[in-house]
């Protein structure tokens, strides 16, 4: 008998008679239970697991070991299992998409008429030669971000994707394969799917050759189209179509539009027309949303642009998502990006949220200590360092001077240490409390935030490990939350994944039965109760009772 098998089994057992418990505390009660000791493995497995986690928790341990042992196995099982499937709140397309998808699609164009502009394009972006992209494998290497690679590597990436969705039925068959792949393999019933209803873009680097005879009603109708098909096979599965719009600049067709704003007006009178014009989708498509790179876009002018268009969707009963406070040069500019999200666009969901979460006294700190320890060895800074504007932005009143050698890498006397460590505290204490302010009007309003714990380790540059992540803290504080991944196929995760990595981050507090009431969207406890109880009878009746 195999130890997973025992392990799960046990596992579901102890989770059903405690009411989901913190991780550790079953843990320590699975070790305690006499059916177990009947399988010496199975025992010594779990106890190994134990230590790792302990090790994980002190940073002696990768959490991707933690991920290969057999009881990760035994409790992705555990959630596969679970009566009441999870929402996916905050998924993408483009990078959600399969190799085993993409590459029978790919093949065609890189064989065509337009070879040689494919050959160019994938050139520029991942500097090889299409020639060299032939089995599923090459497919599935180029879309997964690799631990090195950052945001920007991120968004280049999702390219691949993007070219075969330049018609209505590729668009109806992803959706039908995303449904299909979530719904079998990861317990997901409903998800919100982000896309974009327009890829035009004046950035020569992400035009994508065909775009041009897309239509909006070509993607809306054929998303549609291969979830509702799903749908009508498992009549429990659901979700909703998610428009994001790109908030950087450039992302507008400026061959039809003099002005980003322009472009703007007409997407949204496009999905207007859309849902009068097709009244099936009118419980579908009940939101929008705004992706892409923020770092530059905090301040009101830039959420100015988009007022004006968002309040004629809110009139319409559409809800405002948004990607913010996730990427950003200084923490202050990210808590302000989500400030001028809830007060200008007045947003129901704030997705991502990380300037909420991240604790300044410690973010400032660290800065002061790496810059210190950059200074006393005469070390300049660059713009393209990453403290360097938050260095610019502190709080130095009349010591400009300090920043000055700071930057130069003039070595600081020990009195100018003390005004170094002087600013680094004001400006820590006054983010501090702007960080407050955002984070309880968004309790006030009720604002959700959804948690993307692998996308913000792997993306934002701002937690050095997952335990870093502040999700159990917003739980604590009151937040109301969902969890999503983003794109996990290029992030390398799935939804269970997530689910595990906040269990595992926090494995003395966060209590199994609170992350599936998140991940479910299922609040009646006694229910939920009811539900584990019929896990613990189905895994008796099935299991072999060697097992027992």
């Amino acid at each position: 008998m195999d130890v997973t098998t025992i392990l799960h089994r046990h596992l579901t057992e102890i989770i059903s008679e405690t009411n989901g418990i913190a991780l550790n505390d079953t843990i320590d009660l699975m070790l305690k239970s006499y059916p177990l000791k009947k399988h010496p493995q199975a025992v010594t497995a779990l106890q190994e697991f134990k230590a790792k986690l302990d090790l994980f928790k002190i940073d002696k341990m990768d959490f991707h070991e933690l991920i290969a042992h057999p009881f990760t196995e035994a409790l992705f099982r555990f959630f596969r299992a679970f009566p009441v499937k999870f929402n996916e709140e905050h998924i993408h397309l483009t990078g959600s998409m399969t190799a085993e998808f993409l590459h029978p699609r790919l093949m065609p164009l890189f064989t065509g008429p337009n070879k040689e502009v494919y050959r160019k394009k994938i050139k520029e972006v991942y500097g090889i030669d299409i020639d060299s992209i032939k089995t599923v494998a090459d497919v599935d290497k180029l879309i997964r971000l690799e631990p090195s690679e950052g945001f920007l590597t991120y968004l280049k990436i999702l390219y691949l994707p993007k070219l075969v969705f330049i018609d209505r039925q590729a668009h109806e068959d992803a959706a039908y394969h995303l449904a299909k792949e979530l719904y079998h393999k990861y317990n997901v019933g409903k998800l919100r799917l982000k896309f974009s209803l327009s890829r035009s873009t004046a950035s020569e680097s992400e035009q994508i050759p065909g775009i041009d005879n897309l239509t909006s009603e070509d993607v809306v109708l054929g998303l549609y189209g291969g979830f509702a098909t799903f749908k009508s096979e498992h009549p429990d599965f659901n979700f909703v179509l998610s428009p994001s719009f790109r908030k950087e600049s450039h992302h507008f067709d400026s061959g039809k539009f003099g002005t980003r704003k322009d472009h703007i007006h007409s997407q949204i009178d496009e999905i207007i027309a859309l849902i009068d014009r097709y009244p099936e989708l009118q419980t579908a498509m009940t939101e929008i949303d705004t992706v892409g790179d923020e770092r530059n876009l905090y301040r009101k002018e830039h959420f100015n642009e988009f007022r004006e268009a968002f309040r004629k969707l809110q009139y319409r009963g559409f809800k405002i998502r948004s990607h913010h406070g996730e990427t950003f040069h200084t923490l202050k500019k990210g808590i302000q990006a989500v400030d001028n999200a809830m007060n200008i666009w007045h947003i129901d969901t704030l997705e991502h949220g990380v300037s909420l979460g991240i604790n300044p006294n410690y973010y400032f700190h660290r800065i002061f200590q790496e810059i210190l320890h950059r200074n006393q060895t005469a070390q300049p800074l660059s713009k393209t360092d990453r403290s360097y504007q938050e260095l610019q932005e502190m709080d130095w009143g009349d010591n400009k001077p300090v920043l000055e050698k700071l930057l130069n890498g003039v070595k600081l006397t020990k009195e100018e240490v003390v005004a170094f460590t002087k600013a680094k505290f004001h400006t820590a204490r006054e983010v501090e409390h702007y960080q407050h302010d955002v984070l309880n009007r968004l309790l006030q309003k009720d604002v959700t935030l959804v948690s993307l714990p692998s996308s913000n380790n792997k993306l934002t540059g701002q937690f050095d490990d997952y335990k870093d992540h502040p999700f159990s803290w917003w739980e604590k504080k009151g937040v109301s939350l969902g969890v999503g991944t983003d794109n996990y196929v290029t992030l390398n995760t799935n939804y269970i994944q997530e689910m595990m990595i906040l269990l595992y981050t926090d494995p003395d507090d966060l209590k199994i039965t609170k992350l599936l009431m998140v991940a479910s969207g299922e609040t009646r406890r006694p229910y939920l109760s009811h539900l584990l109880w019929t896990m613990r009878k189905q895994i008796l009746n099935d299991q072999d009772p060697r097992i027992l």
